[in-house]
């Protein structure tokens, strides 16, 4: 039987607990919509009171972590220890006084492995965030999320001064964003995890789902404007309020407008007026009724209980301070919250997500030139300044480009205002999406007909979870055997490309997975495998019998003994995959 050795040896399942646990967080960032090549590693510091040959461990070894940055841990923590802040704290009660030795201990060795951390995530660009440290066997361990620094700069934190740590140990001071609440609540599950007999031993890790894991740090999130703008923790759920007031209806109408959150007596607040009695936010619908009275520059003025009346910010404000934070409603059901016109948390039918980038320009013109191969340059150009145009609007809109338009605007001209072919600009864009209906184009930016009601049949792609314009685009585009493409802007600012064709990848990527998967073990074989697993569109029947037969032989090797082998799905070709989507 093939044996499997630790060195760095703390618990039996340290494999398969650091794997459960990196799977989570990625899944986790993958429903954020911010999927990223996040990696776990796990640290172990020898307790004092215990031998062992291994005073540091480290999971994985032997990897792009080397022990020699861990070198001089056992000294730093004893420093650590030595110079606490809670070691000039005095408890009342006999039980907090005994706990306390211990609680300085597992802080002191959780923030030295973060300290001595710190070369490496400057070298290779990266942030580590360390948990707290449990006692596993003979070890404090330390589970580590490391992420790369370049989401940081997609998703700008708050500044350190706004979400300060305090000297005093206990004291909440708020998330720098809802990334950083996320990694906590991950952190805080490791840690719990780490409390049940030989933590890994099960697939489930008795860890909760992702989904349950960002509606946590979405609660945990939005304590933050409290913290932040009352220097104080406020126990108010307002992302189960803000859900709840952004759901219900006002006379039929759904709730749109602006609410500030602020320390009331800020400074920089112009009141146009006061209510006597602060309204709860506990009181939903009388809350939802309010909104009503703001407008898109006369906001709602409230902290993390109460709404105070309506005002709006004094223009010299400086947004730098970030001690003022808004609460935009959408529309029905959806909400964001920002800081500094960043925004930092969005909510859609009571689902949080981080803000979605609009389409890059060369994802855009990819797209269009792969869906239609025989038009220009210029033509590229021109289409992609009408899509950013049609995102400028204050409404929504939706364009379809199409081989066919000519035709098309003939066919439903009874649904709609026919013209002369006139070549699409900007200016006239803004003047003709006025209406309702779609707006026809060849793939040179010439239109043929506005205000055009599109016909089709339902499809799969169809979802009532969506408004009217997407799921007529979905039948449309679907429904016809020429070639068409359509831009969708909703009410609510969300923005759809439909086709979105599925991103070019190298042959030579597949080939290079698949030959590595065919040559590896039971030790190494994670990689390649879930490499092919997120690409598995891209192969041909070839490549795919090369996939199943190496699947077939790994997932019949032997054992040992609590070993388990994730069971893959067999391959088969897409029939929509063809070569343009190879390089």
């Amino acid at each position: 039987m093939r044996q499997h050795t630790i060195d760095l040896f703390m618990w039996g399942y340290q494999p398969h607990y650091r794997a459960t646990l990196e799977y989570l967080a990625k899944d986790v960032f993958k429903q954020l919509g911010a999927e990223t090549p996040l990696k776990v590693l796990l640290v172990g510091a020898l307790d004092p009171s215990k031998h062992n040959y291994n005073p540091v461990c480290i999971e994985p070894e032997n990897n792009q972590w080397s022990l020699s940055l861990f070198t001089n841990l056992l000294d730093l923590i004893e420093t650590t220890v030595d110079t606490h802040p809670l070691q000039k704290m005095f408890y009342s009660d006999e039980q907090s006084m005994r706990n306390k030795p211990d609680v300085i201990r597992k802080d002191s060795v959780a923030k030295s492995v973060q300290e001595l951390l710190i070369p490496f995530d400057k070298q290779n660009k990266v942030r580590s965030f360390c948990s707290g440290s449990y006692v596993v066997g003979d070890y404090y361990v330390v589970p580590i999320i490391q992420i790369p620094e370049s989401i940081f700069r997609k998703y700008p934190p708050l500044k350190d001064a706004a979400a300060k740590k305090s000297d005093d140990f206990y004291t909440f001071t708020g998330h720098r964003s809802f990334i950083h609440a996320c990694i906590s609540t991950l952190l805080s599950e490791a840690i719990d995890a780490l409390h049940y007999p030989e933590p890994g031993g099960s697939q489930m890790d008795n860890m909760r789902t992702a989904n349950e894991i960002i509606r946590i740090a979405a609660n945990n999130f939005m304590h933050t404007p409290g913290a932040v703008t009352t220097k104080q923790y406020v126990s108010a759920n307002l992302f189960e309020y803000f859900n709840l007031i952004s759901s219900l209806m006002y006379e039929g109408v759904e709730g749109k407008g602006q609410l500030l959150l602020v320390k009331p007596d800020n400074n920089n607040i112009n009141y146009t007026l006061q209510f006597l009695t602060p309204i709860s936010f506990s009181k939903p619908r009388w809350s939802r009724k309010i909104l009503q009275m703001a407008t898109s520059d006369i906001a709602l003025i409230a902290d993390s209980r109460c709404i105070y009346g309506l005002g709006r910010l004094h223009d010299n404000y400086d947004h730098s301070k970030q001690d003022v934070f808004s609460v935009q409603f959408i529309d029905h059901y959806h909400w964001e919250l920002r800081c500094d016109n960043h925004i930092m948390l969005r909510s859609h039918y009571g689902e949080p997500k981080l803000p979605q980038e609009h389409i890059s320009r060369s994802q855009f013109i990819s797209n269009f030139e792969r869906i239609f191969p025989k038009s220009s340059s210029e033509d590229h150009e021109r289409v992609w300044k009408l899509f950013n145009s049609a995102i400028r609007l204050k409404h929504g809109s939706m364009i379809v480009v199409a081989t066919d338009a000519k035709e098309e605007a003939l066919r439903l001209k009874q649904q709609g205002t026919c013209i002369a072919p006139t070549l699409m600009t900007t200016e006239l864009l803004s003047r003709v999406s006025g209406i309702d209906g779609t707006i026809i184009l060849d793939p040179q930016g010439n239109c043929y007909a506005v205000g055009i009601i599109l016909d089709g049949e339902a499809t799969n792609d169809c979802t009532p979870s969506r408004g009217s314009r997407y799921n007529s685009a979905i039948r449309y585009v679907n429904f016809s055997s020429s070639t068409r493409l359509a831009i969708v802007i909703s009410d609510d600012h969300t923005i759809d490309i439909i086709p979105m064709l599925k991103p070019q990848i190298k042959n030579s990527d597949i080939e290079l997975n698949i030959s590595n998967l065919k040559h590896a073990t039971l030790d190494n074989y994670h990689q390649p495998r879930n490499w092919l697993d997120k690409h598995r569109f891209y192969l041909n029947h070839e490549q795919c019998d090369k996939v199943n037969s190496a699947l077939d032989i790994i997932e019949s090797l032997p054992k040992d003994v609590g070993e388990f082998v994730i069971q893959t799905n067999r391959f088969k070709p897409d029939l929509d995959m063809n070569q343009s989507y190879l390089k």
